[in-house]
């Protein structure tokens, strides 16, 4: 009997996958290898992570008339956390061949998603300020930073991959209502796309390091040759994504503060050292939000101050592009308020650094 049963179960899930169009089975695939990564470089460079799903649906679409259609039901059949993970895509005008019979109800199933989940959690207000704090590091034979070499109830708030058009701007007047400093690491396309955004983060008093050109993965490691596709970039080539992104920053504001954070945190020897004799420090993290993760703002939020509550200190990593974190930041400032931190960013010792940065060409693109 119990043979029997196994044997309903495993013709029923047969059916289900048999019933379920090829490209809805896709679609459901990048909502479970989202829940399965264990890191975002796996995330990123899966087959399944919705950009790269939608690069190969466009080219498709060309060929099939169905296509639209039979993406549309597999979008609309998914809860708003799901949904989530495809917002980007959604929003992608590059996408409109593909979602043109539904990406307007779409944007309306997310927001409504957003507007819910806004419910779960409510402040008080920002009625505090912090007294954030700069603190100096000698970055003149290279400097490694993971906890930031903070003190207990001290942190180091980090934004990796933007700016972003909308969620960057909403981040900064949530940032200055309560006068908390943060430390940015910019992709240069996003730069040169919003050049206000960079300018206002800066006069705003945030430090302003870089996150590469593209967010390849840059070091000659078995991790970036898998991301990679099996060909890891060459020495030359990974310069010209660290120089890439700081000469993006440089041709905005006629400076870069001297801090690159590796993509997905991979180095190498030869790219450490490339660094640390041009003055430029390493920037890793201690506390990871795993913001790329479909979930929802409370648990985000609660799997966050958990870290913190542990370490008691260090650097946290967050992603402006990520609406979720946008969406749980003033009740995040609030709780670390609450507990008692001080707010952290880095600096060189050296004042003039970040104007004579050997990482770029000193001509301004921008004026």
């Amino acid at each position: 009997m119990k043979q029997s049963y196994s044997s309903y179960l495993m013709l029923f899930a047969l059916g289900f996958i048999a019933c379920t169009k090829p490209v809805q089975h896709e679609i459901q695939q990048a909502v479970d290898k989202n829940s399965q990564a264990k890191s975002l470089v796996e995330w990123e460079t899966a087959d399944e992570n919705p950009r790269n799903l939608f690069k190969k649906l466009r080219e498709q679409v060309k060929t099939d008339e169905h296509l639209g259609s039979e993406v549309c039901d597999g979008l609309l059949a998914l809860n708003g956390q799901d949904l989530s993970l495809f917002e980007e895509e959604i929003n992608n005008k590059e996408n409109l061949t593909v979602l043109k019979s539904c990406q307007d109800q779409l944007k309306k199933n997310i927001e409504k998603y957003w507007l819910e989940q806004k419910k779960l959690l409510q402040t008080s207000g920002l009625k505090f300020q912090f007294q954030p704090r700069v603190e100096k590091r000698d970055l003149s034979k290279g400097y490694r930073a993971a906890t930031g070499d903070v003190q207990p109830k001290e942190l180091v708030l980090t934004f990796d991959d933007g700016p972003h058009t909308e969620n960057t701007p909403q981040i900064l007047n949530i940032l200055k209502a309560v006068n908390a400093k943060v430390m940015f690491f910019t992709l240069g396309p996003h730069v040169r796309e919003n050049p206000t955004v960079v300018y206002r983060a800066a006069m705003d008093g945030h430090t302003i390091g870089t996150h590469s050109l593209t967010h390849r993965c840059l070091a000659n490691n078995a991790t970036c040759t898998k991301a990679n596709s099996g060909k890891p970039l060459n020495f030359n080539e990974a310069i010209a994504e660290i120089r890439g992104g700081h000469q993006a920053v440089y041709d905005i504001l006629g400076f870069v503060d001297p801090f690159f954070r590796f993509p997905y945190g991979e180095s190498d020897p030869a790219l450490s050292q490339f660094l640390a004799d041009r003055q430029v420090a390493q920037m890793y993290w201690s506390i990871d939000s795993e913001d790329w993760k479909a979930q929802n703002n409370p648990d985000l939020l609660k799997n966050v101050l958990a870290q913190i509550d542990k370490n008691q200190r260090g650097i946290v990593l967050f992603h402006d592009i990520q609406r979720r974190t946008l969406e749980i930041l003033p009740e995040f400032l609030t709780a670390i308020y609450q507990r008692g931190y001080t707010l952290v960013v880095l600096q060189s010792m050296d004042e003039n650094a970040r104007y004579n940065s050997q990482l770029v060409t000193k001509a301004h693109i921008v004026p």
